[in-house]
């Protein structure tokens, strides 16, 4: 939410599906306006692009996700289960060493970096620019990031994301090429900042 021209069809497409979902930082802003000090220039200006034009309806959805969320013993959050509210960037392996140590035997599913990674005790892995990876298995404890679909930021302009198979404790690592000029132009046409038309192409 905050970047592309077209948040409330994508609202509405994920209240069709009944997906399951959490509140992030560019869902907050929607909210609450002061959490744009945060952003960047551009940023922000997408994202009060994105206030002026979302429904009340839509509104109202993403006031009702929730910060932290739980498939089974396992959890699901934007940006780190130890503090969502902060959005906390998990980047580097240390850091991710000590939310793991507090994390227990389950699995964090997260997001916030737009980077596919997984996080173990044996350290940091990231996936293959592959259309499809081959299926990992996973840890007792692990934190899983598939990455983003609207805007990746690896070098790799193809969506990204991840399916899950919490029997076979098991992830794959996907890559969605779609339709970036035509995106871009939506962009440019709804008066976004042209930088997030831009980077699109570049996966940046």
């Amino acid at each position: 939410m905050g970047y592309g021209p077209d948040p409330n069809a994508v609202i509405a497409r994920l209240r069709s599906i009944r997906a399951r979902a959490v509140r992030g930082n560019h869902d907050q802003a929607m909210l609450t306006p002061q959490v744009l000090d945060w952003f960047n220039p551009d940023a922000a200006a997408a994202a009060r692009w994105t206030a002026s034009v979302l429904s009340g309806a839509n509104r109202r959805y993403l006031s009702d996700l929730p910060l932290n969320g739980r498939i089974g013993p396992h959890r699901c959050v934007h940006g780190s289960p130890r503090k969502p509210y902060l959005w906390e960037y998990i980047l580097e392996e240390s850091q991710a060493m000590d939310i793991l140590s507090r994390l227990g035997s389950r699995l964090c599913f997260f997001g916030h970096t737009h980077l596919p990674r997984v996080f173990t005790d044996k350290g940091e892995w990231v996936p293959p620019l592959l259309p499809e990876t081959d299926w990992i298995a996973l840890p007792d404890s692990a934190l899983v990031n598939p990455g983003s679909v609207g805007q990746p930021r690896d070098g790799h302009p193809d969506a990204s994301c991840a399916v899950v198979d919490l029997e076979r404790h098991a992830v794959q690592f996907r890559r969605v090429p779609y339709d970036i000029p035509t995106t871009q132009a939506k962009i440019v046409a709804a008066g976004l900042p042209e930088v997030e038309a831009a980077r699109l192409a570049y996966g940046r």
